[in-house]
């Protein structure tokens, strides 16, 4: 199909305009593209396969035109290098290369007004969403280095289609080719080259080919840091690099968590249930030297306490010979649980030791990071405040 040569912007603002709104009024987005880049230097493309899902942002969120969770997969010699993007009510995260960056507007907000819309905006893949597509037609339409021409209602690969292309000159130069091709009847994108630095050593050309299968999965509730978590436990039990979440339970019901003990039972407690005591929650990996230290520090938490106080010792390992060695006879008062990590990620940290103390109600009243010399006086005094 020959598309028209281009014109001046006003010519076909119309067109664009119609396009852009249609892009806007897209709803619940899935789909599944094929992102291909091909270099002259290269003989072999590389080809990312991207799954898209997407809702408009609530009217007050300012921050982002869409709530989103984009996942990528690229092949490698190895298999494949996978990844995530998800943001939603001003939180964004990213993974990829064995870290999760996460980014918390009310902790930082720098991050998201930084660069060309902030981080949220230009993560990897998030220009492919039908919101984001439109931001950008609107600036290509205000921007006096792009020209460009809309036809509409034509037919591209057997589908009536409407098509925009544009051109960016800077200086007398080329550096940007762009078409969009979208479906003309609901608005969805079908197609999109971008070539950069066209005829030139650094020239690069991007394809984008958009396919709408049958979905199985619901991912209507997808827009939460609990489902994030729920669809990507070992992500964010080895990766996660802030403790957001856990300097965030302050106030909030302990999650519920069912681990087995070292004598070979199980220590189950559902989110809400109270506790008999106030209860002291230690969450220690024993490959860490203060682990030993810990123990007897929390130990001597429930000895001077002024309230009675109850310990759990939730162990990430699964060793019960590497674990009965540190905690010795066992005592009164005091729980030994293991495989703990999924609890460790449950709660959002990475951080061992990790004492948590919680009240009768089963809330969590302080959380403490790490190993200090003042460790147990710290939460004998947190134990002290508890109501």
């Amino acid at each position: 199909m020959v598309i028209a040569a281009l014109y001046p912007l006003g010519v076909n603002a119309r067109g664009i305009n119609a396009v852009i709104d249609k892009l806007n009024a897209i709803s619940d987005f899935r789909a599944e593209v094929s992102y291909s880049v091909s270099l002259p230097s290269v003989a072999d493309d590389v080809v990312y396969d991207v799954d898209l899902a997407a809702v408009p942002a609530p009217a007050a969120d300012s921050l982002s035109e869409s709530d989103y969770l984009i996942q990528w997969k690229l092949p490698v010699e190895s298999g494949f290098s996978e990844g995530f993007l998800a943001y939603f009510d001003g939180h964004h995260y990213r993974y990829r290369d064995h870290r999760l960056q996460e980014y918390h507007f009310e902790w930082d907000s720098i991050p998201f007004f930084t660069g060309n819309g902030g981080v949220q905006r230009n993560g990897q893949f998030v220009e492919l969403l039908p919101r984001s597509l439109a931001r950008d037609l609107s600036k290509m339409m205000a921007d006096t280095s792009f020209t460009v021409v809309c036809t509409t209602d034509t037919t591209v690969n057997g589908v009536l289609s409407d098509v925009v292309k544009a051109t960016q000159s800077v200086k007398g130069y080329d550096g940007r080719y762009f078409t969009l091709v979208t479906d003309a009847s609901d608005g969805r994108p079908l197609r999109i080259e971008n070539e950069y630095n066209p005829m030139q050593i650094s020239e690069q050309l991007v394809t984008i080919n958009y396919r709408y299968p049958s979905f199985d999965d619901d991912l209507s509730d997808v827009y939460s840091e609990a489902k994030l978590m729920e669809m990507f436990p070992e992500v964010f039990e080895k990766y996660r690099e802030s403790n957001y979440r856990i300097e965030n339970l302050k106030g909030l019901p302990l999650p519920g968590f069912s681990l087995p003990t070292t004598t070979g039972e199980r220590y189950t407690r559902h989110k809400g249930d109270k506790f008999a005591a106030a209860t002291v929650l230690a969450i220690i990996d024993p490959a860490v030297a203060s682990a030993e230290e810990t123990i007897a520090e929390m130990r001597r938490v429930a000895m001077n306490s002024p309230r009675q106080t109850d310990l759990v010792f939730a162990f990430v390992s699964n060793n019960v010979d590497t674990i009965e060695p540190l905690v010795g006879e066992a005592r009164p008062g005091e729980h030994y649980l293991m495989t703990a990590r999924s609890l460790a990620r449950d709660c959002g940290t990475s951080v061992f030791p990790t004492i948590i103390v919680v009240d009768t109600l089963g809330n969590v009243a302080d959380v403490v990071l790490g190993f200090n010399n003042h460790l147990s006086s710290d939460v004998i005094q947190s134990v002290a405040l508890l109501r």
